[in-house]
């Protein structure tokens, strides 16, 4: 009976999700925005006859939804607070053995004992009227030689809330695993791949597959361990959807006129700038008082003093491209925006805004932050900044004809 009933569930969610898509297949997606993260840090103090430290240090981030997007997509919002709170549930259970752990390490090893770190993460990789896709990362170090971490993506339908499932995007799975293999060995050269082509096909088969809905394809990840050693780190694979039309199906390949596709700068962003099926690869990087931009291959340094980067690809209808590239200025506490506008080769700069994606608010007994994500170049928020990290004031604000900001 509950294996009946899981299955009748499953069915309807298919069903709703299918419905949901049907009726916009015929309407180009149109990028949403009013999304935000919020983090919450904490030290877990514990004290033994060495005197008082710290057990754990755990920094923890949510997906939340504005006003507005509550009211518009009620059960996508539905959907994404019980994402969140599952995971809330299974970090609190993992802390408290994460804690004991650590006590018991203080006290076999009390000359090697260092506190423990946990780190839980969120970044959102396409929102539209079609779908949402966001990462979940996680971070655990112990007692080990290394901490371990995991990329996990999350497909949504927006109108529904229910899961996406590749087959709504994909028209056959082990021609997909192929391209994955091709991409992969294209990409890592010199990764000692063992039996991919059978682990992919398995993985691929039995929906193991790890990914996300970008704008203008398919990424997968792939952690450490799964397919290649710790030292090599996360692999990705960005499937085009114009690069291999015959792999794909659904009006999830269309992207929205205009969106913006934040990434992280630990890794390569792989899109289609003039959206014809060619591979762009973007990255970004600080090094020496400067702000690099990658572009196909090509650095360009721009000799502005940012650390801690979040960028976010911005492509307009007019099929302009730009880098809003959020960061810490050094040696202070404020955060400013450089934005630089993308060619096919090179990246011109534009400005340094005094505004940040990021959001604090003074409440005792410590500042609370908050993570605006840009989602939507026609309509987000943004702060502007001052010099105590304790106050910011939202603007809402697009993308203007020169890049910048228009305001209202």
């Amino acid at each position: 009976m509950k294996k009946l009933l899981l299955l009748t569930a499953s069915l309807l969610w298919a069903a709703c999700l299918a419905l949901a898509l049907a009726a916009t297949a015929d309407a180009a997606p149109r990028a949403i925005g009013g999304f935000f993260k919020q983090t919450h840090q904490k030290n877990y103090m514990a004290r033994d006859q060495r005197g008082e430290y710290n057990l754990l240090h755990k920094s923890v981030s949510g997906i939340g939804v504005d006003k507005e997007l509550r009211a518009s997509y009620p059960l996508l919002t539905k959907a994404i607070n019980e994402i969140n709170q599952g995971e809330f549930q299974r970090i609190e259970e993992l802390s408290t053995r994460m804690k004991d752990e650590a006590a018991s390490f203080r006290e076999t090893a009390p000359d090697y004992y260092h506190p423990f770190q946990y780190e839980f993460d969120v970044l959102m990789r396409r929102a539209d009227t079609m779908a949402v896709s966001f990462l979940q990362y996680e971070y655990t170090g112990g007692s080990g030689v290394h901490g371990m971490y995991h990329w996990q993506g999350v497909n949504l339908s927006t109108v529904t809330g229910a899961p996406l499932p590749l087959e709504a995007v994909v028209r056959d799975k082990k021609a997909l695993a192929g391209a994955i293999c091709e991409r992969l060995r294209a990409d890592y050269p010199d990764s000692p791949f063992e039996q991919l082509d059978e682990k992919m096909v398995e993985k691929a088969l039995t929906d193991q597959l790890n990914w996300t809905l970008d704008p203008k394809g398919l990424t997968f990840y792939f952690n450490p361990y799964e397919i290649a050693s710790y030292a090599e780190g996360l692999l990705t694979a960005t499937i085009l959807f114009k690069e291999r039309p015959d792999l794909f199906q659904g009006p999830c390949r269309q992207p929205a006129a205009a969106y913006a596709q934040p990434f992280s700068a630990y890794y390569p962003l792989t899109t289609s700038l003039r959206d014809n099926g060619e591979r762009d690869v973007i990255s970004v990087y600080e090094a020496k008082g400067s702000v690099h931009v990658v572009l196909n291959g090509s650095d360009n340094a721009f000799p502005v003093d940012l650390a801690d980067l979040q960028p976010v690809l911005i492509h307009m209808e007019d099929g302009r491209n730009y880098l809003y590239i959020d960061g810490t200025r050094q040696g202070k506490s404020i955060r400013n925006t450089l934005v630089v506008q993308l060619g096919s080769r090179s990246a011109r700069y534009v400005d340094t805004l005094a505004y940040s994606f990021r959001h604090t608010i003074a409440v005792a007994p410590r500042v609370q932050e908050y993570w605006h994500f840009l989602t939507n170049p026609n309509g987000f928020c943004i702060d502007q900044e001052s010099p105590f990290i304790s106050t910011s004031k939202t603007d809402i604000c697009a993308i203007g004809e020169n890049g910048t900001l228009t305001f209202g």
